[in-house]
C-alpha cells in the first residue's frame, strides 16, 4: 500500500524535514520551489487564482498545482504544476498545462511544457532556470492545449471506442488503477459535469479520465497526465502542428550515469493506486 496522500497546506510542505543523503546529492527544497514558482509567475504577470498541494505523510514526495487567471477560452484556464521528492524516488518535474473550470481537471502534454531534473550537481539552479523558461513560454503552451481540446471536441466515440480506451489505459498501458477505471466508467454512465462538447466526444472521454487522475499519487500525477495525453495524440492523430521551444540544455544532466542515486521518472510502479482509492463496489467495473 503506498503512503497516504491528501491535500496539505503550503506550510506543511515547507516544514517537511530536508534530506541528508550526502555525496553529490543536491537538495531541491519544496519551499524553494514554491518561492521561485510564485516569484516567476508574478514577474511574468500571472495571477494565481488557486494553489493546491499534496504530499506523502512524511513529506518525502510533494506536488504543487497553481490555477492561473489567464486565458480567453470559455472552458479552460492555464495551470502550472510541479512534483518533487526527497527520497531519491523521483526527479523534480514541472510544466505548464491547463485546467477545466467546471471540474478542475488537469491537462498536460508530455512532449512540451514539461521538464524533469535529477537531484545532483547544480540541480537547484537548473530547476530555477527551467521554471523561468517554462513560464516564459506559458502562453504558447496554453495555446497548443486549446488547439488540442478543440480537435478532441470534434471526435465522436462509439461505446466500443470508449471501452477500448479504458481497457488499454488500464490493462496495457497501466496508467489507470482499478479504482480509477471504476470512476471513469461511472462518469461515462452518469457524468458529474457537463463539458462543452457532445457527451460522446473524445474531449468528454478525456475529462472522465483526467477526473479519475485526481486520485493519482503526487509522484505520478504529472506522468499519468502526460501519458494519457500522449495516448489521445497517438490514437487520434497529431493534435498539434508545431513544437514549441524548450530549454533542452538544462534538462541534460552530466551526472545522469552516476551510481550515487537511483532516481526514476516516477515515484511509483504504474497504476498502483493511492489511499484516495474508493470502494469499487459502489461503481463496479465494466469495459462496456
Amino acid at each position: 500500500m503506498p503512503p497516504k496522500v491528501q491535500f496539505y497546506t503550503e506550510q506543511n510542505l515547507r516544514n517537511a524535514p530536508l534530506p541528508n543523503h550526502g555525496g553529490r546529492y543536491a537538495v531541491v527544497a519544496h519551499g524553494d520551489v514554491i518561492d521561485n514558482v510564485k516569484n516567476k509567475l508574478a514577474l511574468a504577470g500571472f495571477n494565481i487564482k488557486e494553489e493546491k498541494y499534496k504530499m506523502t505523510v512524511d513529506g518525502q514526495v510533494a506536488q504543487g498545482v497553481y490555477h492561473l487567471d489567464y486565458g480567453n477560452d470559455a472552458e479552460m484556464g492555464m495551470m502550472f504544476a510541479w512534483s518533487n521528492s526527497y527520497n531519491k524516488t523521483m526527479r523534480f518535474k514541472c510544466g505548464v498545462g491547463g485546467y477545466v473550470f467546471v471540474c478542475s481537471n488537469g491537462v498536460l502534454r508530455g512532449d512540451m511544457g514539461n521538464y524533469s531534473r535529477k537531484h545532483s550537481g547544480t540541480a537547484l539552479q537548473d530547476v530555477i532556470a527551467e521554471i523561468d523558461n517554462q513560464i516564459g513560454h506559458a502562453k504558447e503552451h496554453y495555446d497548443v492545449l486549446i488547439h488540442d481540446k478543440n480537435l478532441l471536441q470534434n471526435i465522436i466515440l462509439t461505446p466500443k471506442d470508449k471501452g477500448k480506451i479504458l481497457g488499454e489505459l488500464f490493462a496495457y498501458d497501466e496508467i489507470l488503477t482499478l479504482t480509477q477505471v471504476g470512476i471513469v466508467k461511472r462518469e461515462i454512465d452518469k457524468p458529474s459535469f457537463r463539458y462543452s462538447s457532445s457527451p460522446d466526444s473524445a474531449w468528454d472521454m478525456y475529462n472522465h479520465i483526467t477526473l479519475a487522475l485526481k486520485e493519482s499519487h503526487p509522484g505520478s500525477y504529472m506522468r499519468d497526465h502526460h501519458k494519457v495525453h500522449q495516448y489521445f495524440v497517438d490514437a487520434y492523430g497529431n493534435l498539434v502542428t508545431a513544437q514549441l521551444p524548450s530549454n533542452v540544455a538544462s534538462n541534460v544532466d552530466p551526472e545522469d550515469e552516476s551510481p550515487f542515486i537511483e532516481e526514476s521518472e516516477e515515484v511509483l510502479p504504474a497504476a498502483v493506486g493511492s489511499d484516495f482509492d474508493i470502494d469499487m463496489n459502489a461503481y463496479g467495473v465494466n469495459f462496456l
